[in-house]
């Protein structure tokens, strides 16, 4: 090529990248409009604007938007998305859609998108290419957004080897979906296929529940007063002490270890039927080394966490039921022995006299995607522990 062909082909390209940019640039500017919207209709005639500009622009602006997607900003969202389902929507209705196949497939399988975002592409792939999904889904075993729908996937293709009798396969398959699962449905729901098949596994080591403990109780608590008042376990944790307990009774610690799939610990039954009252459980676990993990939790009513002495979790909140995971705060352990003390409190009997006076609680550590960490009871084992 001459030079003066390289300069005639270079201000080629410059006349076109000129306006492309300028566009490009555009359509920035709309979606930063809308990502400035706020609560109390903040820019909200703004963004209005910005939406429509972008959708009366067309599908140029869809690299753009679905990078704009990956925002906290809900309403900015909503906007987004309303702009994503105009412009999508009015280029199907064409006679020859033309859509970025290559670069709304990269999108679903890039995990550092939003989960939502990717969803609502793979919706249209669904459309643009039907087999999409289910060669996407079968190698997604490890995507937090995707990981149960491969798991369903795998779970029918291990049912196919169970009813044509291949049973070892469908162990094989089963085994891999339950290492995968963090969803305690599909946890219970791989562990009984298993078992149908002959292998046993542990859903409490799966998912890292705590269920042998020391409990103590009941104290006196009046009213909803146990929350701030503090009892002789919060300053110094002595298994062999006894203390005044509820009703001029005296209360020691004594070992339970909770029988519940999922760890729940049913304080009525490990120490008793009471109402405005506090109880208290402990234990040590082993940590396989130095680690940062999420403590899960639940409780009825309320509890607090203290973890080697440090109060890691404390939740004000009555009748509020004990479910699984409900709180989650981050927790250090440290490689060997660490202690757990729990504070649960009880308050009065519900307004309407047939609701019952539960009184629970429930206890993991974990990753943040829910899985064990590898720790362990540490208590001596006790053969005579009681248990529900």
């Amino acid at each position: 090529m001459t030079g003066r062909c390289v300069v005639s082909w270079i201000a080629a390209v410059l006349i076109f990248a000129g306006p492309l940019q300028a566009k490009a640039d555009e359509i920035d500017d709309h979606l930063q409009i809308i990502a400035a919207c706020g609560p109390g209709g903040q820019g909200s005639a703004a963004a209005k604007q910005a939406a429509q500009e972008l959708i009366n622009s067309g599908m140029e602006v869809l690299p753009q938007l679905l990078e704009a997607m990956d925002t906290d900003n809900i309403l900015a969202a909503n906007w987004y998305r309303t702009i994503y389902e105009q412009v999508t929507r009015r280029e199907l209705k064409k006679t020859s859609p033309q859509f970025p196949l290559h670069s709304l497939r990269d999108y679903v399988q890039d995990a550092g998108h939003q989960g939502r975002s990717r969803r609502l592409v793979l919706g249209l792939l669904d459309r643009l290419d039907p087999n999409f999904r289910d060669r996407f889904v079968a190698t997604q075993i490890a995507d937090a957004e995707f990981r149960n729908d491969a798991i369903t996937a795998l779970l029918k293709q291990g049912d196919e080897f169970q009813q044509a009798e291949k049973f070892a396969a469908a162990a094989r398959v089963y085994e891999t979906a339950f290492r995968a699962a963090r969803e305690s449905g599909l946890i219970q729901t791989t562990a009984a296929k298993l078992k149908a098949v002959g292998r046993e596994v542990s859903i409490i080591d799966h998912m890292g529940l705590v269920i042998d403990w020391h409990v103590l109780g009941p104290f006196d608590a009046p009213g909803k007063s146990g929350f701030d008042t503090v009892f002789p376990p919060e300053e110094t944790v002595d298994l062999q002490a006894t203390y005044p307990g509820q009703n001029g009774r005296d209360i020691s610690w004594k070992r339970f270890r909770t029988t519940d799939k999922l760890g729940n610990v049913n304080l009525v039954t490990a120490i008793a039927p009471v109402e405005e009252a506090v109880g208290y459980a402990y234990t040590e676990i082993f940590s396989p080394r130095d680690q940062d993990v999420q403590l899960r939790c639940g409780a009825d009513d309320n509890l607090s966490v203290w973890v080697n002495g440090k109060k890691v979790f404390a939740r004000r909140q009555w009748l509020n039921g004990t479910r699984l995971d409900r709180f989650t705060a981050a927790v250090h352990l440290e490689s060997g022995k660490n202690t757990v003390l729990v504070k649960i409190c009880q308050g009065p009997q519900h307004k309407n006299p047939a609701v019952g006076n539960n009184w629970s609680m429930q206890l993991r550590f974990c990753d943040k995607d829910g899985a064990s960490i590898g720790t362990r009871s540490a208590l001596p084992q006790d053969s005579e522990a009681n248990a529900e």
